[in-house]
């Protein structure tokens, strides 16, 4: 089964971004790809879309995009508590930090994503973030420090994830 469900998965390509991410990313190439698997559970199949001049240590300054293709379905509540959980676990956040980020992240996914949705994240330097479900803009948070502990998630050197950043940033490192 786990076998004949990453088979069905259609590899990613530079056509499942949505075009203003196309735009926003110059020469847009795929830096690298990893699957989450929490507890045996496989979560998604994720991409990175870089540009050449992206450079992984300062990830906050380049335009990129996340793409996040999921493998079980979720919750928008679900997914944004986990995000919130672990960008509390990066950095410490003030609780009013933490509810207008919970309350923000939850307006701006989906209500809710089922295996095989394309959940994509489009990092804008200093203006936030723009997430697409399925090809349509679903949302988006203005606010650029927000955008950074966000996507650390995935690209800090201090993720709870270091083989999944490894292979994302697998061009990139």
């Amino acid at each position: 089964v786990h076998k004949a469900a990453l088979a069905s998965l259609a590899p990613p390509s530079l056509s499942d971004l949505p075009a203003e991410a196309r735009e926003a990313i110059t020469e847009a190439s795929l830096s690298g790809t990893g699957k989450l698997t929490f507890y045996g559970l496989d979560v998604y199949q994720s991409s990175l879309w870089v540009a050449p001049s992206f450079k992984h240590a300062r990830f906050e300054d380049h335009s990129f995009a996340l793409e996040l293709q999921y493998l079980r379905g979720f919750s928008a509540d679900a997914i944004a508590q986990r995000s919130l959980e672990e960008m509390q676990r990066l950095q410490a956040l003030s609780d009013d930090q933490s509810t207008q980020w919970l309350s923000a992240l939850r307006q701006a996914l989906p209500p809710s994503v089922k295996k095989g949705d394309r959940l994509i994240g489009l990092h804008r330097p200093g203006a936030g973030v723009v997430f697409w479900n399925n090809g349509k803009r679903s949302g988006e948070v203005r606010d650029a420090e927000f955008a950074r502990q966000f996507f650390a998630i995935w690209l800090s050197p201090k993720t709870s994830e270091p083989k999944l950043r490894r292979a994302l940033l697998a061009k990139a490192l």
